[in-house]
């Protein structure tokens, strides 16, 4: 196996397409510093396909992405379903703290392994069920490549949620292979870019999160005739 994926750097950096030999390099230099980035299925791996996606690593490729973003001295990330921690290590370029979330135990120990060959000392992994996993309320930007399907999405977000009521701030989710895009809209995020890394998108939402404990404020008379204004407007025929 390891002389297949050598084999297969050795191509990448042979490619003609730049694209991928920024990637094999990249992979070679992990190599050089024993990082493991190899991909795993979830039959190796022993987790329930019904909720969880094999591991693939994001590469370099999400640099392109990050350097889209305004990112401030402020801003926490955290990667949901991090496998080997191979997205922490390129958002720790960009973001001061960068932390993990993975249920399976192997893969959370080789991200910690990566992470300390990285020289990355200040970023926790979290060996969690990302459904359990609530404690959200440092973090301003979460980053995802398919790691879960939609019910597993769907109940992460209803924790980020949680954490919005109970610390409103504003929250960016970075989706890479965004297959649950309905789970995210639903849980109240707006797309506000959508790019490319080769053939698969990436979808960045966005959302100031108010909180829904708050009243809302009456409207005044002003604006009360105007929106009686516009409900006859949009009746006439």
């Amino acid at each position: 196996m390891k002389l297949i994926g050598l084999f297969r750097t050795a191509q990448q950096l042979c490619s003609r397409d730049p694209n991928t030999r920024k990637k094999g390099r990249y992979l070679l230099a992990a190599k050089v510093h024993g990082i493991d980035l190899n991909g795993v299925s979830l039959e190796q791996l022993g987790l329930d396909p019904a909720r969880s996606r094999d591991y693939s690593d994001s590469g370099p490729d999400l640099e392109q992405v990050l350097q889209s973003l305004d990112i401030s001295a402020s801003d926490a990330a955290l990667d949901l379903g991090c496998g080997k921690g191979g997205a922490m290590i390129t958002m720790a370029k960009y973001f001061p703290r960068v932390d993990g979330v993975e249920i399976s135990p192997q893969l959370a120990q080789t991200a910690r392994n990566n992470l300390r060959r990285a020289h990355l000392l200040h970023s926790d992994v979290y060996c969690a069920d990302a459904t359990e996993f609530t404690d959200l309320d440092r973090y301003t930007v979460l980053y995802m490549f398919n790691p879960f399907t939609e019910p597993v999405v769907a109940h992460a977000l209803a924790n980020l949620r949680e954490s919005l009521e109970r610390r409103p701030r504003p929250m960016r989710l970075i989706y890479r292979n965004p297959v649950c895009d309905a789970a995210v809209t639903a849980a109240g995020f707006r797309r506000a870019a959508t790019l490319k890394i080769g053939t698969q998108p990436v979808h960045i939402y966005d959302r100031q999160w108010i909180d829904s404990r708050r009243p809302v404020p009456a409207a005044t008379d002003a604006e009360a005739k105007a929106e009686a204004s516009a409900g006859q407007d949009d009746g006439a025929g």
